[in-house]
């Protein structure tokens, strides 16, 4: 092996772990928005309110960086249903006089934001041993 191909494996690897820091951040922002819209109601009858979105992912070959990377795939609202509150007073509610609530569930936004922290720390920390990594070779060229 020669050294060459060792630093560029070593830089596809760096080019890989910031795709899934990247990746996981995107995934934070829209667990956030879910969580700020959680309880939401909807303000006009006969609309439903915000609907919880659920980001997917997707790996493809960057030519540039000769890297196999990560990025955010199709964005997909839920299918669970929005909980119905009886409200006939409120000018938003249905003829039945239910208003329709957010169907974001915060206990499990929570969960899903504590494992998308866990992976972007998870690529953090890879990402530091890489760097280490480098500096050590480069270390070793000095000698």
């Amino acid at each position: 092996m020669s050294l060459d191909k060792t630093q560029s494996t070593l830089s596809r690897a760096l080019y890989t772990t910031i795709s899934g820091m990247i990746v996981q951040n995107k995934r934070m922002l829209i667990i956030a928005e879910n969580l700020a819209n959680a309880g939401v109601r909807n303000t006009v009858a006969g609309q439903k309110p915000y609907g919880r979105r659920i980001p997917s992912f997707q790996t493809f070959f960057d030519k540039k960086s000769k890297s196999q990377l990560v990025g955010l795939g199709k964005i997909q609202k839920d299918r669970a249903p929005f909980p119905k509150v009886f409200a006939p007073e409120d000018p938003a509610a249905d003829k039945d006089g239910f208003v329709y609530e957010s169907n974001v569930r915060a206990v499990l936004e929570m969960a899903d934001m504590r494992e998308a922290v866990r992976s972007h720390e998870g690529c953090l920390k890879a990402y530091e041993r890489i760097l280490l990594m480098l500096q050590n070779t480069i270390n070793l060229l000095k000698n």
